[in-house]
Formats: C-alpha cells, sequence, structure tokens
C-alpha cells in the first residue's frame, strides 16, 4: 500500500465517487509525480487542475507542492538502510515530548471529569487500540478506578441506549475518521454522554465530536512502509492514568 492508497482508505468518507476515479488516476502515475507539474497531472488525469488541487487537500494534503513532497519522501523511505540507533532514541523521544506537550494543558482537567462520572466506558477502533486501552483500564483497578471495555461496536451500540450525563466514553483511534463506529459515536453524544476521544495529532471527525480530545504525535498515516509500534498512545494512556491517580490523591487529601 503507497503513500496515496493508505490517505484514501483514511479520507474516502470525504470524497464522492468522481473524487475517487481522480485518485485511482493519480495513483497510477505515482511513480512520476514528483517530477510532475500540476497541469501535467491534472492533464494526464483529464480533470482541471482545480479539481485536482481539491481532491489533494481531501486526501489530507496541504497542497499539490506538500503531496509531491511527500510522495517523494516515501520513495526514498523504501530504500533500504541501515538501522541508525541513534537517530531513532532521538525520534522516539521527541515524538514522547511533543506528546505530552500536546496535552499538558488539557490532561490534569480530564482526568478530573473522568474521575466525577459514574459510568465509564472505553473503546478502542482497532486490534491495537483494543489492547492498549484495555491495558489503560486493567491498570486503574490497582488504584480502584475502572472503565468497562466494550470490545466491539455492538457492544458500543447496546450501552449507548443507556447512556446518559453521568456517562463517559473514552475512545482510542488512529485516524479517527472511520465511519463505522463514528455513527454509533454521533449516538452518544444525543445522550449528552461526556465523549474524550485520543487520536493521532491531526484534524479528524472524531476529535471533532468529542468534549474533550487528546492527542498522540504519530507519523504512521505518513509512512506506508512501516508497523504502528503505538508507543507514543501508550506512553499517552500512562500519562493520563498518573493524572488520574494524582488528581484522586489531591482530592482524598483536601477532604
Amino acid at each position: 500500500m503507497n503513500l496515496i492508497e493508505k490517505h484514501l482508505s483514511h479520507f474516502s468518507h470525504e470524497l464522492s465517487k468522481n473524487d475517487i476515479e481522480v485518485v485511482k488516476c493519480i495513483n497510477t502515475h505515482y511513480a512520476d509525480i514528483p517530477k510532475m507539474k500540476i497541469k501535467d497531472l491534472a492533464a494526464v488525469c483529464y480533470t482541471s487542475v482545480s479539481t485536482l488541487h481539491r481532491v489533494i487537500k481531501k486526501l489530507g494534503f496541504e497542497g499539490f507542492s506538500d503531496f509531491k513532497y511527500r510522495l517523494k519522501d516515501d520513495k526514498e523511505d523504501a530504500i533500504p538502510k541501515e538501522m541508525n540507533d541513534e537517530e531513532y532514541i532521538q525520534k522516539v523521544m521527541s515524538n514522547l515530548k511533543l506528546t505530552k506537550r500536546l496535552n499538558e494543558k488539557e490532561i490534569s482537567h480530564v482526568a478530573q471529569v473522568i474521575l466525577d462520572k459514574q459510568k465509564r466506558y472505553c473503546f478502542g477502533t482497532g486490534w491495537k487500540q483494543q489492547q492498549s486501552v484495555d491495558n489503560f483500564s486493567t491498570d486503574l483497578l490497582y488504584y480502584g478506578e475502572s472503565f468497562t471495555f466494550l470490545r466491539t461496536i455492538d457492544d458500543l451500540r447496546s450501552v449507548s441506549n443507556s447512556m446518559d450525563k453521568d456517562t463517559l466514553l473514552l475512545v482510542v483511534s488512529l485516524s479517527g475518521n472511520a465511519q463505522d463506529y463514528l455513527t454509533e459515536i454521533e449516538r452518544c453524544t444525543l445522550k449528552n454522554c461526556t465523549i474524550v476521544s485520543v487520536t493521532i495529532d491531526s484534524n479528524n471527525t472524531l476529535s471533532t465530536l468529542a468534549d474533550y480530545s487528546l492527542y498522540y504525535r504519530d507519523d504512521t498515516l505518513d509512512n506506508t512502509k512501516k508497523h504502528w509500534n503505538s508507543l507514543t498512545l501508550n506512553f499517552l494512556l500512562d500519562y493520563l492514568l498518573e493524572n488520574i491517580v494524582s488528581q484522586k490523591a489531591l482530592l482524598k487529601n483536601s477532604r
């Protein structure tokens, strides 16, 4: 799966049938795009420059220049390179620090909101997300707090009927744009349930639906040649857990 295909899978809900046909044509010229001008690509795809620019932005790119450079980087990343331990460590540390900065103003308040709710549910939108949020909820039991872990969309659909203003739903996602669960999240918002989203640091539909949004730094959507190690996601969930424990201790001492 190349970069265009990966972005298409995450942003398909933003595209019309005609847009998707344009994307398919763009993809057939994948190897040549870094050397092309936008008018040349529009010509071979039998579309206008304005339409091409609009579709590229719908795919999550800032514009044609950004699109070209990202494709060029994707091709270069495909060339085998020797492992650079220092570079790897620096990148990991940079992503962890950025994840902390993205959330440090909001996370203690989110922790307090979680403690205030009587009914708490957590849901992961994919296999790794499910594992991470399940571990998070299990670790919280050590401190006398708990979430009910929802394993499937059917579980989410079932409990949404009994949600109310005293309910909190923590949703952990990668892109935050998969339509299959967003419909159920929208139903939860109609029940006045408090939604906390955890997604990568980009604009996404889930975050716009949520009352509180936490973000982790990750370049998985931009790198089609590597697995998703979910390291920054697990750091963020542990960061949230530590804030919950801290807020609980402060509350206990104030009584």
